[in-house]
């Protein structure tokens, strides 16, 4: 396996990084994980418009431009033969420069887990929607690292935080949304989420369907009450969610969801 650093493409096992870097020190950067589908990126300038603005917040300067970063990711894809999968862009602190690296997988979701569906469950950590740093893609992932290990020994796919507030959030690689008499639902960035490039894409599609749409503070209970619920991400899409806890939804009717992943995968072949 290769990976791109700093745009020189190396074997994983021959890349270096100073450990004296913030980046290895704090965690100090930020990343965006881009969906490949035939060997093509999708989605590529609203991940660049999101990487830009975390920049901003973080007071780092993006010594690259955007074709210039578009050309590393694909010499990687190419090197890598990369058809289907994911491209994970990097770009951290490292004293008075930068460190870019990019790497590439697989994508581990199959037919299998959109046919069951996600388990969810709620976790004990609450996420600050006065902090800054969830608003970012940041490479500070640790509280989303303990929460969804947490959630994965507990026998559940994904946990979903509340805020301070006891407002649900977000999940901890995901955003959530949920289905009550036929009106979809979905946190506001203000609850403290990450908005989502695959969130927006959503919601351009619930409006383009004519579907009412609600983005505003909820409280857990009507997610239990909800009729369907899925969540989404970069590169899950939109998975279906068959149970909350101890209470099960029917997957098996859940016609809004079903529409909306059509939708979604028309984005692909389209």
């Amino acid at each position: 396996m290769y990976i791109s650093l700093n745009g020189t493409i190396l074997k994983s096992q021959s890349a270096q990084v100073s450990p004296l870097s913030e980046a290895f020190l704090y965690g100090f950067g930020l990343f965006e994980t881009i969906k490949v589908v035939n060997g093509k990126q999708y989605f590529f300038k609203e991940h660049m418009k999101r990487i830009k603005e975390g920049c901003s917040v973080l007071n780092f300067e993006l010594i690259y431009n955007e074709y210039i970063l578009y050309e590393y990711c694909c010499k990687l894809i190419e090197k890598n033969q990369l058809s289907n999968g994911a491209i994970r862009l990097s770009y951290s602190k490292n004293k008075d420069s930068y460190i870019l690296m990019i790497s590439s997988r697989k994508n581990s979701y199959n037919e299998e887990n959109y046919k069951e569906g996600f388990r969810l469950c709620f976790a004990d950590i609450k996420r600050n929607p006065h902090s800054p740093i969830v608003y970012l893609k940041s490479n500070n992932y640790l509280e989303s690292l303990l929460a969804r290990q947490n959630a994965k020994k507990k026998g559940f796919d994904e946990a979903v935080f509340l805020n301070t507030y006891g407002n649900i959030c977000e999940g901890t690689i995901s955003n959530i949304f949920f289905v009550k008499d036929n009106k979809i639902f979905t946190p506001d960035v203000s609850c403290g989420i990450l908005a989502g490039i695959l969130r927006e894409k959503v919601l351009g599609i619930i409006k383009d369907r004519g579907f009412e749409s609600n983005i505003g503070s909820y409280e857990k209970v009507q997610l239990y009450d909800a009729d369907e619920v899925f969540i989404t991400n970069s590169l899950m899409d939109i998975m279906p969610v068959c149970s909350l806890g101890d209470l099960k939804y029917d997957i098996e009717n859940n016609t809004i969801t079903k529409t909306l992943m059509k939708e979604i995968k028309e984005l692909y072949n389209g």
